[in-house]
């Protein structure tokens, strides 16, 4: 059995359901350069990422989640992930999980 990690940080304050967010990433599989939430663009100047989570195939199908942590240009920092992988038949869509304080 593994230890639960505690050297990363971890958000403040998570969304009850995941919001969906537009995004632009320059390369797929990159941190997003910019991000759209609720109507207001947040430019990305900082990145940390990707950390996969995966589901456990054997008791859930569906897509693993990329999380990032993104800092805003107005030095907020933001909890985002993209469910599934670019490119092909699969279908990905980006959103927003939490907040850090």
């Amino acid at each position: 059995m593994s230890s639960w990690r505690v050297d990363k940080p971890r958000p403040t304050e998570l969304l009850r359901r995941p919001d969906p967010i537009e995004v632009m990433a320059l390369i797929p599989d990159h941190p997003p350069k910019f991000f759209i939430y609720k109507g207001v663009q947040h430019q990305v100047i900082k990145a940390d990422g990707p950390e996969r989570i995966e589901r456990e195939w054997w008791l859930d199908k569906g897509e693993h989640r990329d999380y990032y942590q993104v800092e805003d240009d107005q030095g907020k920092r933001y909890c985002l992930f993209r469910s599934g992988h670019y490119g092909g038949d699969q279908k990905y869509q980006w959103f927003i999980h939490g907040f850090f304080a």
